[in-house]
C-alpha cells in the first residue's frame, strides 16, 4: 500500500472516530438532558403531592376544629345552659318569699347577674357554632353576627352585599365566616376603630370579600412574620384556595381583601 493511501485511511479513520465520538457526546448530552427533564418532573410531582397534603392534613385540622367547636357548643347549651336556667328559676322562687328583705334584694341582684351570665354563654355558643350559618348559609350568619356586636356602643359594623347572594360548600362558607370574625375580632381588640365595613360581593361562580376598619393601623411586614393572629386566616383561606391581601399602615387603617371561587 502506497504512502498516499495509509494517509487516506488515517484520515479516514479520524473522520469516523470524531464523528463516532460527536454522535456519543450528542447521545450522552441526550441522555442527560432526558434524564434532567424526567427529575425535574418528579420533584414537580413530589412537590405537588406534598403540598396536596399538606393541604389536605390542615383542611382535615380545620373540620376537626369545627366539629369541636360544635361539641363544645352543644355542651355549653345542654348543660351549662340548663344549669344556670335551674339555679336563675330558683333564684326567682326566693325573690317570691316574705320574709328576710336582705336574702330578697340578695337573690334579685343575684339573678339580675346571672341573667348576664346566661346572655354571654348564649353568646359563646351562638359563635362557636352559629346555626344560622348552617341552616341559611354564610350572608345571614354575617348579619347575625353583625347585629351582636352593634348592640354594643363601642363600635359599628356595617355589611354591604353586592350581587346575588348564593349559598356554596358548607366548608367554605364555615371557613369565610371564620375569617370575617376573626378580622373583626382583631379590629375589636387592636385597630381602635370606631367602624368597620364589610363588603361581599358574588360574581357568577367567585366571591370577593373586603373587611375595612379606620384604626391605627399596623405594619403588615412586621405582623406578617411574627404571626400575630393571621395564622388562621390563611390557614382557613387556604382551604379554598382563595388569595388574600392586608394593606395597612400605621395610623392609617387597616384593609383585607379575598378573591376566591367558590363554585
Amino acid at each position: 500500500m502506497s504512502e498516499s493511501g495509509i494517509n487516506s485511511d488515517i484520515v479516514l479513520i479520524l473522520v469516523i472516530g470524531t464523528m463516532g465520538m460527536v454522535i456519543l457526546a450528542l447521545g450522552i448530552l441526550f441522555f442527560f438532558l432526558t434524564y434532567q427533564k424526567r427529575l425535574q418532573k418528579q420533584q414537580l410531582h413530589l412537590s405537588r403531592i406534598k403540598t396536596e397534603h399538606q393541604e389536605k392534613l390542615l383542611e382535615n385540622t380545620v373540620v376537626s376544629q369545627e366539629k369541636e367547636r360544635k361539641r363544645f357548643a352543644a355542651d355549653l347549651h345542654d348543660e351549662v345552659g340548663a344549669m344556670l336556667s335551674f339555679i336563675k328559676l330558683n333564684l326567682g322562687r326566693i325573690q317570691k318569699k316574705e320574709g328576710n328583705s336582705e336574702i330578697t334584694e340578695l337573690a334579685t341582684e343575684s339573678k339580675k347577674h346571672l341573667d348576664q351570665v346566661i346572655t354571654q354563654v348564649r353568646r359563646i355558643t351562638r359563635d362557636l357554632s352559629p346555626p344560622t350559618l348552617e341552616k341559611l348559609g354564610l350572608v345571614e350568619a354575617v348579619n347575625e353576627f353583625i347585629g351582636w356586636v352593634n348592640k354594643s356602643d363601642a363600635i359599628q359594623i356595617q355589611l354591604y352585599i353586592i350581587g346575588e347572594k348564593a349559598r356554596f360548600n358548607p366548608k367554605y362558607e364555615v371557613a369565610v365566616f371564620r375569617i370575617i370574625q376573626e378580622l373583626v375580632n382583631n379590629s375589636i381588640k387592636h385597630s381602635e376603630t370606631p367602624f368597620i365595613s364589610i363588603k361581599l360581593k358574588f360574581n357568577q361562580d367567585w366571591m370577593f370579600l373586603s373587611v375595612s376598619d379606620y384604626g391605627k393601623g399596623f405594619d403588615v411586614e412586621k405582623a406578617t412574620s411574627k404571626g400575630l393572629g393571621l395564622k388562621n386566616i390563611e390557614s382557613r383561606t387556604s382551604i379554598f384556595k382563595g388569595r388574600y391581601k392586608f394593606k395597612s399602615k400605621p395610623g392609617k387603617g387597616t384593609s383585607f381583601i379575598l378573591v376566591a371561587k367558590i363554585q
